[in-house]
């Protein structure tokens, strides 16, 4: 007992502080209007579009709206459906809609990251004594460190922080196999992030045919709605536009992905290298992910997990796999990786010194992903060798690159986690 008051003594003061600066953070990234031009614009002209029901200019971003420029000229990417949950932006000015849009994300946000530290709390401890405010000193300080989560303010918001909200309330659901409530939320987050339709390729397979019958109703549904309320022809725009953007590179200055320093090479390099070697390069890289994770799921089939640590192993490889077979990895992406990052901060204590230095890693690597950061260091400095190309591709996926380093190195101490004493009542402790 004095040992776990002289912890609380210690580590309630840092967590206090680093509290008090995730709140300064969020409030100054919220309140300074930055972005009007950016992704916000993308979002609040969805809305207005549907607000005059231009349904049919949904994927024009350059089409003016009721006889009015638009805000931006962004491409919107999401599904049709989910261009109705931008409708009430069109009520505000773009200022006013801005503040407002933020302030949802960082609810969504802070939300998410609540339920994170609600349920991996008590994975935390040291000597099995309950240690809560040495985790909360250290999740807090992960999440002040943890850019991915910052990006967004400077691009006038973004609706990753939905999709983190929508897919941590999935992890916990499927834990407790509560499969439609999962299936809607992971549905949810597809329809409005369309490039996160990977989650359910693995999780589908190894998820059993309860969950895939689920899905398929669950998606089955807002299709019908979808088509029925929106109709068939912006559809086909939609799947046009999402075929257009398979084929489509972006280099490192936005895109964070695996396979990053392939596209400065075809993109940025002088003159470019592409062609058949970078093309069979992403192949085989791809293929190799798939076999990864492949085995990482063939293996967790032979563990004797609780069927609660079974549900979330597979719902935090599943993200994992979207996230590194991903062609493009925007930088706010990455808040996805927390999740399986702030597993990974539960159980630290239980991790060598090898795997608790590798994870720390991450979190430094996630500077690079500070969009203020990222600008300033494109005005000044210039990456046009190949082997600076190289160099500044694989810095920008440095914090992929390091998971997957994880996952290959530290597995078995990753595997036996899902072992550990506090997924023996699960319920209780959530």
């Amino acid at each position: 007992m004095t040992q776990s008051r002289d912890n609380a003594s210690r580590y309630r003061p840092i967590t206090i502080v680093f509290l008090i600066l995730i709140g300064f953070a969020t409030l100054v990234g919220t309140v300074v209007p930055a972005g009007l031009g950016w992704d916000f614009a993308n979002f609040y002209d969805t809305g207005r579009r549907v607000a005059v029901w231009q349904i049919a200019d949904l994927y024009e971003s350059e089409s003016l709206i009721a006889g009015e420029p638009p805000q931006g000229k962004l491409s919107f990417w999401g599904a049709p459906i989910s261009a109705l949950l931008y409708a009430p932006l069109s009520l505000f000015s773009p200022d006013r809609a801005l503040l407002v849009f933020k302030v949802q994300n960082a609810a969504a946000c802070l939300i998410a990251l609540w339920l994170l530290f609600r349920n991996y709390r008590w994975f935390f401890s040291g000597n099995e004594i309950p240690d809560p405010w040495r985790f909360a000193a250290l999740f807090t300080g992960a999440v002040l460190l943890y850019q991915p989560f910052w990006a967004i303010y400077r691009i006038g918001g973004q609706t990753t922080p939905t999709v983190f909200l929508l897919f941590t309330i999935a992890l916990f659901c499927h834990s407790k196999e509560r499969f439609r409530l999962s299936a809607v939320c992971i549905a949810l987050a597809v329809l409005i992030k369309p490039a996160f339709v990977f989650v359910l390729f693995p999780l589908c397979l190894v998820s059993g045919w309860k969950f895939v019958r689920e899905a398929v109703a669950v998606f089955a549904a807002f299709a019908v709605a979808s088509l029925l309320i929106l109709g068939w022809d912006v559809h086909v725009k939609f799947l046009v536009l999402m075929s257009q953007g398979m084929t489509k590179g972006y280099p490192w200055l936005y895109n964070s992905s695996l396979f990053v320093t392939g596209e400065n090479l075809k993109l940025l390099a002088d003159p470019p290298i592409g062609g058949p070697i970078v093309g069979a390069s992403v192949i085989v890289l791809k293929v190799l992910f798939v076999f990864l994770f492949g085995v990482m799921f063939r293996l967790s089939r032979s563990e004797n997990w609780t069927t609660a640590a079974r549900r979330q192993f597979d719902i935090l490889m599943s993200v994992t796999f979207c996230l590194m077979i991903s062609q493009t990895v925007w930088e706010h992406y990455l808040a996805l990786l927390f999740l399986p990052l702030a597993y990974l901060l539960a159980i630290s204590l239980t991790l060598s010194t090898g795997a608790r230095f590798l994870l720390a890693s991450i979190f430094a690597a996630s500077v690079g992903q500070n969009t203020v950061l990222i600008s300033f260091v494109n005005a000044h400095l210039s990456f046009d060798t190949v082997p600076e190309l190289i160099a500044v591709g694989l810095l920008k996926s440095s914090p992929l690159w390091l998971m997957l380093m994880f996952l290959l190195i530290y597995r078995r101490e990753f595997f036996r986690s899902f072992r550990g004493p506090h997924w023996a009542r699960p319920a209780e402790r959530s």
